[in-house]
């Protein structure tokens, strides 16, 4: 038991001290606010603990200078983004504040301060910087300047919690430059036999547009709803196939002679001079059989075509082909001879029926499976970068 608890006590005694060496260390490389943390961190396990009380008292007036100082350089700054930097020094102090907080024992050591009305401000100036950003950009009533305008309006509105001037309004004018509008075309299928399951790949194309939004600046459309909403159209997603063929059936009869040189035929007895015994040994032989096997193949096989073209200019921005296939293999059989001469996957052939193959709309849904997710990584490779 003693042993136990000097165990427990060398663990707790050099935790502490890892603890006060890593805030003096910080301390030593200018980490102040690392310092701090670890201190009141410290404190917390121990009140009174006096390293821990030394490093606090230098390190937060220290961390504090540093703050400010680089508060007051980045308000001489002309850059766009000083008040987001800003906002992010008065965080870093008030994340200082709460943690101090935490510690009765930090609490009097170090008289912290929290700079609620000084952040806020920060957060006012950044928001009317980017309300104002925003304007400008959305001014030059263009795709790419659109954007710009929307994710500053965006981060005005973020800022001020949802409700700054007339942001909103002000989103939805870019978005509505910004957003390129795309109209899927059906993919078209000269058969009425397999037209359910054109739809049925044509409505998973849909869907997937519909619940995985690509790009915020992106949307996709129907030919019916482009005509219900008259809607602008910017692209045209061309879907056709180029060719394809389901249920192409092959047919081969294969024939196999099968020959086993270790098959027991028998026993007999032999004479062991040496043992003055008899004694009783396996007789080996041949087994033939020729087996004979049915193999129906079923190959379905197409290639899509999928254009992308510019609305405006007839011009065509992307031209792929996909390719996609399909085999179903029906494989069946039976022997004449010796079974001993039949290896185990012969065995199993014999045991194979003769089954129908599947429906074409079954063989057609099969085939366009890999094509589908060719096309969905082609469309998500274009339409992710808008």
């Amino acid at each position: 038991m003693k042993s136990k608890f000097y165990l427990l006590l060398l663990i707790v005694v050099s935790a502490s001290f890892a603890a006060c060496y890593s805030g003096k260390k910080a301390l030593k490389r200018g980490q102040y606010d690392a310092a701090v943390t670890q201190a009141v961190n410290r404190l917390k396990q121990k009140p009174t603990h006096k390293k821990a009380s030394a490093i606090l008292k230098e390190a937060y007036p220290l961390a504090l200078q540093y703050h400010q100082d680089r508060i007051k350089t980045m308000n001489l700054s002309n850059d766009n983004s000083r008040f987001e930097n800003i906002i992010s020094e008065y965080e870093a102090l008030n994340n200082l504040y709460d943690h101090i907080q935490l510690s009765p024992a930090a609490k009097r050591m170090v008289m912290a301060q929290r700079y609620t009305t000084e952040l806020n401000e920060a957060k006012l100036k950044a928001a009317e910087l980017h309300y104002a950003l925003g304007e400008k950009y959305l001014g030059k009533q263009n795709k790419n300047d659109a954007k710009i305008a929307y994710n500053e309006f965006e981060r005005a509105a973020q800022l001020m919690q949802g409700n700054f001037k007339d942001c909103d309004m002000k989103m939805k004018e870019a978005m509505d430059w910004a957003v390129t509008k795309v109209i899927v075309y059906p993919v078209e299928v000269h058969s009425n036999s397999l037209k359910m399951s054109n739809d049925y790949f044509q409505n998973k194309i849909i869907q997937y547009l519909y619940e995985h939004r690509i790009s915020k600046f992106v949307e996709f459309y129907t030919e019916a709803e482009a005509k219900k909403y008259n809607t602008r159209i910017d692209e045209i997603l061309d879907l056709s196939f180029d060719d394809f063929v389901v249920g192409q059936l092959t047919i081969e009869k294969l024939q196999r002679e099968l020959v086993n040189d270790s098959v027991v035929v028998g026993e007999t007895k032999i004479h062991i001079p040496e043992t003055r015994r008899d004694t009783t040994v396996k007789v080996y032989g041949k087994a033939k059989a020729t087996l004979f096997v049915t193999r129906r193949v079923v190959e379905s096989k197409g290639v899509l075509d999928m254009k992308i073209v510019d609305k405006k200019t007839n011009t065509v921005l992307q031209n792929e082909k996909m390719p996609g296939s399909y085999t179903w293999t029906n494989q069946f059989g039976y022997y004449q001879g010796d079974v001993k001469a039949l290896k185990p996957a012969d065995i199993e052939l014999t045991k194979g029926i003769e089954m129908p193959p599947p429906l074409p709309q079954d063989l057609f849904i099969a085939f366009t499976q890999p094509i589908f997710t060719q096309l969905i990584n082609r469309i998500n490779q274009r339409y992710s970068a808008y």
